[in-house]
């Protein structure tokens, strides 16, 4: 054969095994968004997901080719089982490859996110493209045991495998099912049984809480172990903040809620708001290529009614400050104080966007903490400036003050004035700045479990961890101490923080990222803690997790838990005799109660701009 007509049929190769993976990589987009269709987006998946995964494809799997050639030098390659199309077989066990690993990959990330039917077609085409792969591996592996063996029912079993790896995962993709209508439900105005305060955290799990009771760290928190209850709580995948709050406050998962993400997505020439884009595909790079732009979710972008809504359809006032899903802030009975008001700009004409009602909108500004003007003594609490770090300032200064210190201190201190002006029967406010040092310092804090921290790191760096700990148990110190007869406070973290993989770790150089701390992406547990009138003192909860707080709440403030919910009441942290004068009572659904409507329906929210994290 020329070598012309060699390499031409080599392309020819490598183009058709690339398409395997591109289509199934758009299939795969229409697992994780069941409202988006082939008919309404199929021109804008072809040009901004298929094409593009196809062309790089294209030409990574010919110049694998091409290398693999020069590699055999002189030597006869084995006879391809499809005559016609050399190294077919090699680069369709690639792209297949590829495809398994993707489809489990997503299937684990986004179990969670996808309606059940789509999860159990998203299974049966994960386990179809590994069968297609093992199929194309024992082809390959016949091939170069067997090489005078004919290759007739080879190159068949190839082309069917490597087919089915496309038309199966097709056939699978289940036609989305309306939800059932909700049931109409009328409400009357209560009294709470109970006043709750709900204290909203991320980053610290069981072990880190553990090890900072037994050194006697954390005095509020350990008077709530002691007098109150304690547990792990499990979280959710993928592990962001917007879906597993939004879980919190709605008691369902995301695949009914529709907050999967940070984000949303637009594909260019298509309409839709994507929900989710499949992880591991250097989705990053279609944005810089202007393929897809981005937009951060917000209140628009739920889809159910939540806890603020129930509360308020039964007249009872709540007061939600900073917790992702408060942008633009919904019109509740008390307050609401959105995610983004520490962010600059600050306008007068931005007032209906940070907060809701305006009546003391000057005196919340006037609490706003500038980062320039956090006060020295306060970071020296937290860096040892006297050792020198690499590079300055950097990273801590970013990390510490700007990301975690200057907006937790805004939202604490006008969060404490909102309270105190309009006192709600249900307020829960939000610390994020404990994610934020999770993710840069847990290094220096626990260096042993990293092993390439240099001992002036820890000097400098060590305390910023513990430190942060401190200074949040010190905030829920404050409502543990204000603590009357029928209050409860309940302390939340939506997940822990983990070490960071080694082999993140090893890449981390190379980009020219810091040297990584902590991540959450392994879905570590968070905790749960619990004080006040009713609790039973030592109870220890299991099995608890982030969808369980909403039904407990309502519970805990005598409103019946809706059955469409997917938590449970945690009545083990409950003392017996609360729970006998206070049966659990239910309602088929919250969601046609006449409150302020969930805002906007999943395809047709405006894209938002993208803030940064609170």
């Amino acid at each position: 054969m020329p070598r012309t007509h060699m390499l031409l049929r080599t392309l020819l190769s490598a183009a058709l095994a690339s398409s395997v993976f591109a289509t199934d990589l758009v299939v795969l987009t229409l697992f994780l968004n069941p409202h988006a269709t082939l008919r309404a987006d199929g021109g804008a998946l072809l040009f901004c997901l298929f094409l593009p995964y196809w062309a790089a494809g294209t030409v990574a799997l010919f110049a694998g080719a091409l290398l693999g050639t020069l590699a055999l030098g002189g030597a006869r390659a084995p006879r391809p089982p499809i005559e016609g199309l050399p190294w077919f077989t090699s680069m369709a066990t690639v792209a297949l490859a590829a495809v398994s690993a993707l489809l489990w990959a997503n299937l684990w990330s986004y179990r969670h996110s996808i309606p059940v039917e789509f999860v159990r077609g998203l299974l049966l085409s994960a386990s179809a493209a590994t069968g297609a792969l093992l199929v194309v591996v024992a082809v390959a592996c016949d091939a170069a045991l067997f090489p005078r063996r004919s290759r007739a029912l080879s190159a068949a079993l190839v082309v069917l495998a490597s087919s089915s790896a496309v038309v199966l995962p097709l056939a699978w993709l289940p036609v989305p099912s309306a939800p059932p209508a909700p049931v109409p439900f009328a409400t009357d105005t209560l009294e709470p049984v109970r006043r709750v305060t709900l204290i909203g955290l991320d980053g610290l799990g069981p072990r880190r809480l553990r090890d900072a009771l037994a050194s006697g760290r954390l005095p509020a928190l350990g008077q709530m172990v002691k007098r109150g209850a304690f547990g792990p709580l499990a979280t959710l995948r993928p592990t962001e903040a917007p879906p597993i709050w939004t879980t919190v406050f709605t008691g369902r998962l995301p695949r009914d809620h529709g907050i999967k993400s940070f984000a949303v997505y637009r594909l260019r020439g298509s309409a839709t708001a994507f929900e989710a884009l499949p992880k591991g595909v250097l989705v990053g790079v279609l944005e810089r290529t202007g393929l897809v732009e981005r937009a951060a979710v917000n209140a628009r972008s739920r889809r159910r009614r939540a806890l603020w809504n129930a509360l308020n359809a039964f007249g009872i006032e709540t007061g939600v400050v900073r917790f992702w899903g408060t942008h633009p802030p919904e019109r509740v009975k008390g307050f609401m104080l959105s995610h983004t008001f520490h962010q600059p700009p600050r306008r007068p004409d931005e007032a209906d966007e940070v907060l809701h009602p305006q009546d003391l909108l000057n005196e919340v500004w006037a609490r706003v903490v500038d980062p320039r003007l956090v006060p020295a003594p306060l970071v020296a609490e937290f860096v040892d400036a006297s050792v020198p770090g690499p590079g300055g300032d950097w990273p801590w200064r970013h990390e510490l003050v700007d990301r975690a210190l200057a907006p937790d201190l805004t939202y604490h201190r006008a969060g404490s004035v909102l309270r105190a002006a309009y006192d709600p029967p249900f307020f829960a406010t939000y610390f994020y700045g404990l994610d934020v040092v999770g993710h840069a310092f847990l290094r220096y804090a626990e260096p042993d479990r990293f092993g390439d921290v240099r001992p002036e790191e820890v000097r400098r760096y060590g305390r910023v961890l513990d430190r942060y700990e401190a200074l949040v148990d010190g905030w829920v110190g404050e409502s543990v101490q204000a603590l009357k007869p029928g209050d409860v406070v309940l302390v939340v973290s939506g997940y822990g923080m983990e070490p960071v993989s080694l082999a993140r770790r090893l890449l981390a150089p190379s980009r020219g990222a810091p040297p990584p701390g902590g991540t959450h992406s392994g879905a570590p547990d968070g905790v749960l803690l619990a004080l006040g009138d009713g609790v039973r003192p030592g109870a220890v909860v299991t099995g608890a997790s982030v969808l369980d707080i909403t039904p407990t709440v309502l519970y805990l403030m005598g409103l019946p838990v809706a059955r469409d919910m997917e938590g449970r009441v945690l009545t083990e942290m409950l003392d017996e005799g609360f729970t006998r004068a206070h049966p659990i009572t239910y309602i088929p659904s919250y969601e046609s109660l006449a409150v302020t409507p969930v805002i906007g329906e999943p395809g047709n929210e405006p894209p938002a701009p993208l803030p940064d994290e609170p």
